[in-house]
Parts: structure tokens; sequence; C-alpha cells
């Protein structure tokens, strides 16, 4: 049903709005949602501060999103530019003040999940929180909100940021964008630098029920997926961590952190599944990984082999995680 309604909203004229509209009366920007994941991104932009300088970084986010979240928790915790891309201009000053008010309900927590001073966190959010529009609010945080824009194409110098930033998008773009990004990463980073990128390789029709597979989505033929899916509201590129992997491992990749999510249940249904013949040569364990984060760098040029060498077999990286 959520794919006939997104493919339908994919061909209408104002569907970008409908689409929007319809996720505001299924709750998906609740206060309580809002709430957890502001402190959920402290946590993650937490681990990428033990692989880089955060205090006055320059950041290239990619996918700013209709309420900017990862941008402005970037600049909460300590990032000076955070430069951000979006494909089209989807930011809403409400959606934005709704999480400017979240994370000022949130400090406790943020400030314990992050180990930034309470009162530093305030300030900051306090200076967000009193402009009086979206760009003085942006001007106010560091954010350059460029959309469209592609991050792909940054025009930053070479070598001038400090992380290359993704949260739930690499799975929402063309394989070939990924590869684009990769490409981008290397050129804009410092030696110092690192890419992060957090990414939902799970079903995401079956976001309602855990007791539905998060691979059930696997068995599909391409050819039903890309005449349904792959629109301007819903896509999804349905690749699978290893291709992922592949892809950084590529253009020379040095991985720091990688952190894997399989249920054992998907494991199990998996190894009976028919699945689509682009995933063919994987094990179950590795198409059943649902979410990945990773942190890397490109301190050196590399084998294209060196980063799949360095990965175990099923791809648990330097450190695992179940559920």
């Amino acid at each position: 049903m959520k794919v006939a309604i997104q493919f339908c909203l994919a061909h209408t004229p104002g569907g970008e709005r409908l689409n929007y509209t319809l996720q505001n009366l299924r709750g998906s920007r609740s206060t309580e949602k809002t709430r957890a994941r502001v402190v959920k991104l402290a946590e993650m932009i937490a681990l990428v501060r033990q692989f880089v300088d955060l205090d006055g970084a320059t950041v290239i986010e990619v996918g700013t999103g209709w309420n900017a979240i990862n941008p402005i928790m970037l600049s909460l915790l300590g990032a000076g530019t955070v430069h951000t891309f979006d494909h089209v201009r989807h930011v809403r000053q409400t959606e934005v003040m709704h999480v400017i008010q979240s994370i000022q309900d949130s400090l406790d927590e943020i400030a314990s999940a992050s180990s930034i001073p309470l009162p530093t966190l305030r300030e900051r959010v306090g200076s967000m929180a009193s402009a009086s529009s979206l760009d003085s609010l942006f001007g106010a945080a560091g954010i350059v909100y460029r959309a469209p824009g592609d991050a792909a194409h940054s025009s930053l110098p070479d070598a001038s940021v400090d992380l290359f930033y993704s949260y739930a998008v690499l799975e929402h773009v063309p394989d070939q964008v990924v590869d684009a990004l990769t490409i981008e990463a290397k050129r804009v980073l410092k030696r110092s630098g690192v890419a992060f990128h957090a990414i939902g390789e799970h079903d995401h029709y079956v976001d309602f029920d855990d007791s539905i597979s998060k691979v059930n989505f696997l068995q599909y033929p391409e050819w039903a997926w890309n005449l349904f899916v792959k629109n301007s509201i819903s896509y999804h590129n349905r690749m699978r961590e290893k291709q992922f992997l592949d892809i950084f491992a590529s253009y020379g990749a040095q991985v720091k952190f990688l952190r894997s999510f399989v249920d054992e249940r998907d494991v199990d249904a998996l190894k009976t599944m028919k699945v689509d013949h682009r995933f063919l040569g994987m094990s179950p364990r590795q198409l059943a990984v649902n979410r990945t984060e990773i942190v890397f760098g490109f301190e050196s040029v590399l084998d294209s082999n060196r980063l799949a060498a360095d990965c175990p077999d099923e791809f648990t990286g330097a450190s695992t995680a179940a559920r």
C-alpha cells in the first residue's frame, strides 16, 4: 500500500507536498520521535568525534531533509561550518524550530551522550533558538544550505574538509551516486579527515512491524523494483553492505570503524528465500545486514583489494552488533 501511494505521488503534481502532509498525519515527526532522534544523533556524532576533531571543523553533510536535524546536531556538537546539500529545497522553518525545541528539551541526555558541558550546549542552541528567520538561524549555526545542490560536486577546495557525513541517505540514491560521493569525499577530505555513513539496508516498507522480516524486499525482481520504487518520492536502491564496502574499497578507503547490525531471524529466512539475481553470490549473513555504521579515511592510496582483505568474509568489521 505504501509503495502504491508513493508511486502515485511521484507522478502527481504537488506530490512532494502531499507526501510531506501524509508523513505528518502518520506521526513521523512527532515530538517523542524527534527527541529520540536528537539523542541518537548525539550518540552517533560522539562516536565520530573519536576519529576526528569536530571542534571548529568543516563538514559536508549529504541530504538536509525536511528539518535539517543532522546539520543542526553537527553544529551543536562543535562543527564550525556545515555545508549541507539536498537535491530539492525540502527544509521547512516550522520543522527546524521543532528540532530546536526538542534539543532544548533533551539537553541533559545530549550532554550525557556527547560529553559536552551542558552550559556549552545551552549557549549554542540558545543562539539558534533566538534567530528570527531560517537564514539567520543557519547563519548562527554555521550552516551553509545548498539546495538544489549536489554533494558529489561540492565545489569546495581539495583537502579542505574534516568530515564527510551522511545519515540514512546512501540507501536512497542510485548506485552510481554512491561512487560519485566517495570520489568527492576522497578529493575534499584532509589527510586527517574521515567519512561517516549510517546506512539503513533494511526493508523500509515494514518499519511499522518488527515481527516482519527486514529482508522481505530482496525477493522482488529488479525490473519491478525499478518501476515501482525507484522514483522521486520513495527511491530505495536495495544495496547490501558488501556492495557499499566494495565501492569504498575501490577508491582506497581505510576503515577505522565498522559496525553491522544483523537479525538472526533474517539470516534464517534467507537460507530458504529466493532472492533477486542481483544478490546472488552473497551469503545469507551478508544479505541480512540491516544497518551499517562506518568511519573511514583516505590517508594513503591503497590497492583496491585492501579493504576487502582487511574485513572478514561476513563483513562484521572492527565492531559488530546484533539485534
